[in-house]
């Protein structure tokens, strides 16, 4: 058993429930997405395992499975190990496509590149359009300035979204809070996705939870929280347990927590976790977090590199 999964279903076993309580029908807690009008699981599926199993059929089980479970959100892209994700995702989810909220993004940020990636997502994915498109990895003012350019990656999706292949619109970022909040004051986001964990909320120099949380609250937008569990570092260095990091971010103000899941007995732990988290106070949350920026080293990359660290 891998570390990963021995962590997983530990964390879950520590709830005192059996394989037997799992039951489908039980349903995983679901929230708004922002002003979107859709609702999405707590839990939601990250792409980039998926890709990266070696096998087609245990990944499409994998994506089945965290479907039958109650994940309606699932997070994909088309550079890398996501690209193949997006194939794996089309054939397991083709018959409950109108169940599902498909979200993918562009790290690209030329009109023509970006409409390739689109392309490829939709054609990939078997689908028509997507829920949620999103302007990929937001690293610097520079970088802004590109996105809406003329013949920028921008105006690729406003005739996207006008053409009915794209619903709602989004941003990630993974490098610098203050960069997100200022993009937002360029265009009416829908969602953002950012990296939120408890060692995000204990960074005292770089908090996407204290600085950029509040501003997307207040704008009303679907906050979509990825690196729970700091790219599985945290739990690897035994800073804080699984359920503590996924309990953290479901006591945010988050609509879903973006988690790997490369097997059927990770889908089934994080599916128990989800079911069974409750929030937590101020207090606890604040006993929680870690002031280990050592485990966020995406925040402090050289620029030309953050835009193609794997989320």
């Amino acid at each position: 058993m891998s570390n990963s999964r021995r962590d997983f279903v530990k964390a879950a076993a520590g709830l005192g429930l059996g394989a037997a309580a799992m039951a489908e029908g039980d349903g995983i807690p679901r929230r708004p997405l922002g002003r979107t009008g859709l609702q999405v699981s707590i839990l939601g599926l990250g792409g980039a395992p998926i890709g990266n199993l070696p096998d087609q059929k245990d990944a499409v089980s994998v994506v089945r499975r965290c479907y039958d479970l109650g994940v309606t959100y699932f997070d994909t892209a088309a550079a890398g190990a996501y690209g193949l994700s997006q194939a794996r995702y089309g054939v397991a989810l083709k018959d409950f496509r109108e169940k599902i909220v498909l979200a993918t993004k562009s790290r690209h940020r030329t009109q023509t590149q970006a409409q390739l990636d689109l392309d490829q997502s939709l054609s990939s994915l078997k689908t028509n359009r997507l829920d949620l498109y999103q302007v990929h990895n937001v690293i610097n003012d520079e970088d802004i300035e590109f996105i809406f350019a003329p013949r920028g990656v921008m105006e690729m999706i406003e005739k996207a979204r006008k053409a009915g292949k794209i619903r709602f619109v989004g941003v990630t970022g993974h490098t610098d809070p203050l960069v997100l909040n200022k993009i937002l004051g360029w265009y009416p986001f829908d969602t953002i996705l950012m990296p939120l964990s408890v060692t995000d909320g204990g960074n005292r120099q770089k908090s996407f939870e204290q600085t950029t949380v509040p501003l997307a609250q207040k704008k009303g937008l679907g906050i979509i929280a990825m690196k729970t569990l700091g790219g599985g570092r945290i739990v690897r260095e035994k800073a804080a347990s699984v359920e503590d990091c996924l309990r953290y971010v479901w006591s945010l103000p988050v609509s879903t927590a973006i988690v790997g899941i490369g097997e059927l007995a990770q889908a089934e732990a994080a599916a128990r976790l989800s079911r069974q988290a409750r929030p937590l106070s101020a207090a606890s949350r604040e006993s929680l977090r870690l002031d280990l920026s050592r485990l966020e080293p995406w925040k402090g990359r050289p620029a030309h590199q953050e835009r193609y660290a794997a989320d």
